[in-house]
């Protein structure tokens, strides 16, 4: 997420000399809440302010010396921030700062030409992220460390034609959804077995079969070649101890399917 203005905490101040027969008003800005200073060497009698052309917020000032107004919630999107300031006397001063703020993003990537990377921020921070394919039950995914800007996610793309449902709840509870369309190609269709020692493996899939790796238990992996075969069989000597088998075939358009299984 790319900000107009790099920040942890920002003050502005007024532009120009300082004029002490007005009030002075300063900008600052905290993540994504904004902060308005007024100060004078006169009693500020009320503040007003507002965001572009939006209804104004009047807050009275009591006669002090200085008035805070503070977590001023920054809109998303580019929006000016419009201040009036006047004293007990009627002089008044007025200032703006204009504050960018892009709110909750969720950015999708295909990995690997069979999962989709899902990745939801926002620099107030993600309090969690819900997702799901069409009518399936919902996942709910939570961020690995406290004040996480960021949750990423990966998921396997189911085959044809698929709706992805996409919810991402920020530190403020507020969310955003989005739902996008995806279709999945056809993965390499996996079986095999074990019968006297031997390890009997066969691969189809309609684009054709490019490699098969092989892993037993922790072992090294082993890579077979499909040679483009829309079918493609091979076997394996094992022996009879107790195995766990990982399988990993990819067809020749680069779409792979992983499946594990034991013989006991």
């Amino acid at each position: 997420m790319n900000l107009l203005i790099p920040y942890s905490r920002l003050i502005v101040k007024t532009h120009g000399p300082i004029d002490d027969s007005i009030p002075i008003i300063e900008f600052s800005r905290d993540v994504n809440n904004a902060s308005i200073s007024i100060t004078h060497n006169h009693g500020i009698n009320r503040v007003k302010y507002n965001w572009n052309d939006e209804e104004e917020v009047i807050v009275k000032g009591d006669s002090k010396l200085e008035v805070t107004i503070p977590d001023i919630k920054i809109p998303s999107g580019t929006h000016t921030l419009m201040v009036t300031a006047t004293d007990d006397n009627g002089k008044s001063s007025t200032n703006s700062y204009e504050y960018s703020y892009e709110g909750i993003a969720i950015d999708l990537s295909v990995v690997n030409n069979s999962d989709i990377k899902i990745v939801a921020s926002d620099v107030t921070g993600i309090q969690y992220m819900t997702y799901k394919w069409n009518s399936e039950e919902e996942i709910k995914v939570y961020p690995n460390e406290e004040d996480a800007i960021s949750i990423e996610q990966s998921t396997e793309i189911p085959s044809g034609l698929n709706t992805l449902y996409i919810t991402a709840v920020n530190n403020d509870n507020i969310s955003l959804n989005k739902k996008q369309e995806i279709k999945g190609n056809k993965r390499p269709e996996i079986s095999f077995y074990i019968m006297d020692g031997e390890l009997y493996v066969t691969v189809r899939d309609e684009e054709g079969v490019d490699t098969v790796t092989q892993q037993i238990n922790v072992g090294e992996e082993q890579t077979f070649n499909g040679e483009g075969k829309k079918e493609f069989s091979y076997k394996h000597y094992v022996g009879n101890e107790q195995i766990l088998v990982t399988l990993t075939a990819t067809d020749v358009e680069g779409v792979s399917r992983t499946i594990k299984g034991k013989n006991y």
